[in-house]
């Protein structure tokens, strides 16, 4: 053999030895959501992966949120838009996987624009434009929903669908433009159900009782922490039954309604937030998602 042909063979098996054959296996993060969501609505994102996850970053709207993968390969979550807050669109959804082998996938949703009717109501002087006797009552209590709100604990109680808290049917669905008095006000960013006063209200879904207040707008309220940035808000409420605190099941009797607060008459106002994000929480009570 000539040096010439040794030297070949040399150079082609360091070469070989130095070139990482074909991978016989890729990670990837599969994702699953809508490619278009109404204004106001929620959605469920689910994060498939070929490894177990350990945790996910995820971006959306502005905001972050942490989820635990838990070793599972497969995990889910609510997020969603704002009739106040979120605008027609497209807006980029961003998942991260971290850890020691870490992944990313993104995508874009078209946030569309709905049309809401608008509402007009009769209600005392005072709770349409409160007096400066009030005002500072007002604006603690709106701090503390907003530290409530804006809170976001690792845990995921959530279940879907949500149960209905009363059984009555809408009196004033999500996204109404508000007038109150004549003037003008903040679209309705809850859902209110009939109930009459001292029926049984009842929790959506499992979770823990982070506040049990009574509020100048609201009332007597309930906000049950779901985890993952998810809360259900009971208003308005005649009595409360439970505990800052408690942890309560789906079903579980919260309080009784009742007409407290800014009211025309008994019902129960039931508030969806996911990330601070007020929705529709009508879009979750017949939604077929696993768990």
């Amino acid at each position: 053999m000539t040096f010439g042909r040794v030297l070949f063979f040399m150079l082609l098996t360091l070469f070989l030895s130095a070139t990482p054959g074909p991978s016989l296996h890729a990670a990837q993060l599969r994702l699953e959501c809508p490619e278009v969501i109404g204004i106001g609505l929620p959605f469920v994102v689910r994060v498939e992966s070929d490894e177990p996850l350990d945790r996910l970053r995820v971006e959306w709207a502005g905001k972050t949120l942490n989820v635990p993968g838990a070793g599972k390969t497969t995990v889910e979550f609510l997020l969603g838009t704002d009739v106040l807050k979120s605008r027609p669109g497209t807006e980029t959804l961003r998942i991260l996987k971290l850890g020691l082998s870490p992944l990313a996938v993104q995508t874009s949703i078209l946030i569309e624009q709905r049309d809401f009717p608008e509402q007009r109501l009769t209600v005392p002087t005072e709770m349409a434009s409160p007096p400066a006797a009030v005002r500072e009552r007002i604006a603690r209590e709106n701090a503390e929903v907003r530290s409530v709100l804006g809170a976001v604990s690792p845990v995921n109680h959530l279940v879907l669908p949500l149960m209905r808290p009363v059984p009555g049917e809408v009196s004033s669905a999500y996204g109404l433009k508000r007038f109150f008095n004549d003037m003008e006000r903040n679209p309705h960013r809850g859902l209110d159900l009939r109930a009459a006063l001292g029926d049984p209200v009842r929790a959506a879904a499992p979770g823990q009782i982070v506040l049990a207040a009574d509020h100048y707008y609201g009332g007597r309220s309930v906000f049950l922490d779901h985890g993952l940035g998810v809360f259900t808000v009971y208003m308005h409420l005649d009595e409360i039954k439970v505990r800052q605190g408690d942890m309560v099941e789906a079903g579980e009797i919260l309080g009784l309604a009742g007409q407290t607060g800014r009211v025309t008459g008994p019902h129960l106002h039931l508030g969806l937030y996911v990330l601070d994000l007020a929705m529709d929480p009508a879009a979750l009570f017949f939604a077929k998602q696993s768990q």
